[in-house]
């Protein structure tokens, strides 16, 4: 216990632990993954190898046959290490078959089948390359989140916000601005506030952010993701009108096919803070 006591101090070594416990969360449904394929193979392999009989001398012996669904099982589980191609050869057409098994007289040797080569190399194949595989595709998965810098804008940003922006208003239009706030929460930072984010705390972010107000009391899609992503960059907030005007000009300069319906749309004209933000003040109180 004071080992554990020592290695939780360090911060790595809390993000591993971290990793570990999150990733327990996901692993039963591989886990019930795994269990379904070796149920389905160990059924198949009682259907075409339990006849064959069980002999010391060969790897097909008491403690390696499909003549029973649990010992079936734990051949394929053993199957997934080393020489389980000692085997798949056992299980080939020629085989004695069990001396109780129900084959006609002079067939004692026809046990077996050559579907032996499909079924184990299958299998091997699944284990090997796609389950294990999926276990590491969820312990990365819990590590990259747990240690992804989260003041880096990128395009899965945009997808998010778009994702949750639809929920209200699927074209991409407007919605009200006291929806505003409870989308922005469900959005991760750095673009939204995150769901832990409290409430007045939020509302307050959203006046700074000074977001084109409609008179009807609506925001755009646009207006609301350039606020977003000038509100997380710092890109010229203040004093904001005198600010608005050069990044006017700049925007200007570089993309000069913006249509300038589009650049008032998402940078408002000169009309003061307390007139533009009234709705978003009086839904903070």
């Amino acid at each position: 216990m004071r080992l554990v006591k020592l290695l939780s101090k360090g911060e790595g070594i809390r993000t591993l632990l971290w990793t570990f416990v999150k990733s327990l969360q996901a692993l039963p449904y591989v886990g019930l993954l795994i269990a379904m394929i070796f149920f389905i193979y160990a059924v198949i392999g009682m259907q075409m190898f339990g006849k064959v009989a069980v002999d010391d001398d060969t790897h097909i012996n008491r403690n390696c046959n499909f003549q029973t669904f649990f010992m079936a099982v734990l051949v394929l589980f053993c199957a997934t290490g080393e020489q389980w191609q000692e085997i798949m050869l056992a299980a080939l057409p020629g085989r004695r078959c069990d001396p109780e098994a129900d084959v006609e007289p002079g067939e004692e040797f026809t046990c077996g089948s050559n579907l032996a080569y499909i079924y184990f190399i299958s299998f091997f194949m699944l284990c090997a390359y796609l389950i294990i595989n999926l276990f590491i595709a969820v312990i990365m998965d819990n590590f990259e989140y747990l240690t992804r810098d989260w003041t880096v804008l990128g395009t899965h940003h945009l997808d998010e916000f778009k994702r949750v922006w639809s929920d209200y208003d699927p074209e991409a239009g407007r919605i009200k601005h006291i929806d505003v706030v409870t989308m922005l929460r469900r959005i991760q930072p750095p673009l939204g506030f995150g769901k832990l984010c409290p409430h007045r705390v939020a509302c307050k972010r959203l006046v700074a952010m000074n977001v084109p107000l409609h008179p009807d009391g609506t925001v755009t899609f646009n207006a609301t993701l350039f606020a977003l992503v000038r509100t997380s960059l710092k890109i010229k907030t203040e004093p904001i009108d005198q600010q608005n005007e050069e990044l006017k000009v700049i925007i200007k300069k570089l993309w000069k096919r913006t249509k300038p319906k589009l650049i008032d749309e998402v940078i408002p004209p000169p009309r003061g803070i307390p007139q533009n933000c009234t709705a978003f003040q009086h839904n903070e109180k």
